[in-house]
This record gives C-alpha cells, sequence and structure tokens, in this order.
C-alpha cells in the first residue's frame, strides 16, 4: 500500500479549514483486519466495543458485552473497537503509513464494522479525524462546522458540504467540530484516526499540579517599586493586572525546561490500554547482548509510545538516560530492531542494562 497525498497542499488547504474527500488515496489497499479476525480479537482480548443500531428511526448505542456477529442479525448495526492497533500488528503497520504527522498528536486507530444498512450516528468530534475506507462502501456525509446536531435532529439544515460514497482506499478528512455520519449499503469496514486535542485550563492544572509534586517554588509577588499614590484605594488598576500576568509569564519561561519534559512524558503515555508482551524469561543484559548479536529481532510492544524532546527521552512516561539518545532514536524511529541497528552500543553496560529493563517490563520483547 501506498500513499497518493500531496501534505503540503492538504496542510496548506484543508487541515484545519475544510473537509476534503481523496479519491484513491491509498494505493493498491490491502485490507489490515478482516471482519473475522476482528470478531476474534474482541471476544478472545475482551476489547471494549460499542454497538451503533438504529430501531424505530432512533440511534441506541450498547456496551454490553460482545459475544460475535450471530445474534446481531444481517442488517442496520455497526460495531467500533477503538485502540484496534494496539492489539493487532498489520493494524499498527497500517497506522504508520500515516507518520506524516508526528506520533504525539495521532490518537489510536478506531474501526467500524458495518453491515448493509449500518450506520455511524450523527456526531461532531473535538478533533480532527481521517476516515479511511476498508473493505465495502460506506456513504459519508459531512455538513458545516456552524451547523448543530440539534439541527439535524430536527431534519431542517442545508444540504451537507460532502455526500459521497466511500469505496476502499479513499480517504476522507473532517476537521473538527464539523458533523458528520455516514450509513454502509453492503458490510463494510471504515477505520478512522483521530488526532490529539486537549482543554488549556485542563493542561495548565495537570502541569501545575506537577510542579507542585516536585516542591517547586513559584516567585513572589510584591508591590511595584514604582507604586504611586492613588486617589481611589479600592480600585485595581490595569497595570496591577499587568504586573500579575508578567510575573506568571516570567515564572513560565524560567520553567521552560520543566514544562518541556513535563508535556513530553505526558505524551508518551497512551490514554488506551497497553496489550501485554509475549511472556518469556526474565533476561540479563548479557542474554539481550547474545540475541541481538545473533540476529534476533526486537519487537516494541503495539500501541507503545516513544517520544523526545532535544537529547531527552520518554517511552511510556518514563525517562531514558540522555547520554544514549542515539540509539534512543533507532528505538523511536523502528518498530523492530535488528541487531546490527544497535552494534555501537551493544557494548555498552549502561545502555544495555536499561535496556533490559525496559524489555523485562514487557515494552520490547523477542518472539518467541
Amino acid at each position: 500500500m501506498h500513499l497518493i497525498i500531496n501534505w503540503e497542499d492538504f496542510l496548506h488547504h484543508h487541515w484545519q479549514k475544510r473537509p476534503v474527500l481523496l479519491k484513491q488515496a491509498i494505493s493498491d489497499f490491502v485490507n489490515p483486519i478482516s471482519p473475522e479476525k476482528l470478531e476474534t480479537l474482541v471476544i478472545e482480548k475482551n476489547l471494549d466495543s460499542q454497538l451503533i443500531q438504529r430501531r424505530h428511526g432512533k440511534y441506541q448505542l450498547g456496551y454490553q458485552a460482545f459475544n460475535g456477529y450471530a445474534s446481531l442479525g444481517q442488517r442496520n448495526w455497526s460495531l467500533k473497537i477503538e485502540a484496534i492497533n494496539h492489539w493487532h500488528r498489520a493494524a499498527e503497520e497500517f497506522l504508520s503509513l500515516f507518520r506524516v504527522f508526528p506520533d504525539w498528536v495521532k490518537e489510536a486507530l478506531t474501526v467500524f464494522f458495518s453491515v448493509p444498512g449500518g450506520e455511524i450516528s450523527p456526531q461532531t468530534t473535538p478533533s480532527d479525524v481521517l476516515v479511511i475506507q476498508g473493505m465495502g462502501r460506506s456513504r459519508w456525509r459531512v455538513w458545516h462546522q456552524l451547523l448543530s446536531l440539534y439541527h439535524y435532529n430536527k431534519n431542517d439544515f442545508a444540504e451537507p458540504i460532502i455526500n459521497e460514497e466511500l469505496i476502499s482506499g479513499d480517504v476522507l478528512y473532517i476537521p473538527k467540530e464539523f458533523s458528520h455520519e455516514a450509513i454502509s449499503s453492503e458490510a463494510a469496514i471504515s477505520y478512522c484516526l483521530n488526532f490529539w486535542t486537549d482543554n488549556s485550563l485542563r493542561m495548565i492544572r495537570k502541569w501545575t499540579e506537577s510542579l507542585s509534586d516536585e516542591n517547586h517554588r513559584g516567585i513572589e509577588y510584591s508591590l511595584s517599586p514604582d507604586l504611586l499614590l492613588r486617589e481611589d484605594p479600592t480600585e485595581i488598576l490595569p497595570q496591577d493586572i499587568t504586573a500579575i500576568q508578567d510575573i506568571m509569564s516570567q515564572f513560565l519561561l524560567q520553567k521552560r525546561e520543566h514544562l518541556e519534559n513535563w508535556f513530553t512524558q505526558e505524551m508518551s503515555q497512551t490514554s488506551y490500554e497497553l496489550p501485554k508482551a509475549p511472556e518469556a524469561e526474565v533476561y540479563a543484559p548479557s542474554q539481550v547482548q547474545t540475541l541481538l548479536q545473533e540476529g534476533h529481532p526486537l519487537h516494541r510492544l503495539m500501541g507503545l509510545r516513544m517520544l523526545h524532546i532535544g537529547n531527552r527521552y520518554f517511552v511510556n512516561g518514563e525517562s531514558l538516560d540522555s547520554d544514549h539518545a542515539d540509539a534512543w532514536n533507532i528505538l523511536a524511529r523502528h518498530r523492530t530492531i535488528e541487531g546490527l541497528l544497535l552494534s555501537h552500543v551493544i557494548h555498552s553496560p549502561d545502555f544495555m542494562e536499561q535496556l533490559t529493563l525496559l524489555i523485562n517490563k514487557g515494552y520490547w520483547y523477542f518472539q518467541p
């Protein structure tokens, strides 16, 4: 599979501006997961799933345990499973097609399996989304962002700005807050890649809590040495607020490095459950060294995030030794590591000890 997208044109004309349908944006499309494999995964791994049904003109969302397709009938339902790339290697490899975007802005891959008449109910998401059509056909409709779902339910708003049937290999981009829905005319799979979003107040709260946890001290505020007499002692003047704002900005600049570390650490953690690595023995550094020298590939746990800012690397919220930044960069950029990629550090006791610790935690593993 290959992406045929002019990313510069896409970012300039469409990203967070307007929806666009990119017909046959993926050539030689191969479905990453079949309906049968999806059914097996959800049951065997007890994955969280959401059943979407339409009965008597109303949508019903169900979160009950999934026991297979047989009991659901032949029409009018869709099954939604989030973070499928955490549980299926081909889905993770499929997601790597979109590494043109930074790893930290991409959320996990959500998959919808729909039978004829199955729908993705009308919704407005707070984040941008790329919809990739897999097997089958689905008709997607997108409305202007200023139109609310209230209008949709009243059936009284304008024509959709996109009303197209997607086939395998088509990619639909929907900016945040644009209302959209989908309905399938046959058994179909749609993959949705949502992009990270958060609220500034929530981020400020989390960051300041991390400062408190580490006993950071703020800058003491006191009245300006240029204090002027004023006629009204009960009034707070604009320059008083400016002084407060300045001291807060000064503190933010003073704590820039802490902010960098905190943000990278936060974003290196996924909001979804990570799978467990295949069971293996607890390794010693010498054993890991031997396995790499013998050419055994080292696999990264599906869904695991590894990010860096400068030479500071984090994996799943854990800080790594910055003395080996070049080696950590190899581990961050590659899903599978062959021994030769780490040949320059394979005899470094410090690096091998920390790598072994990460392997024993299940973040990387040798295929049994």
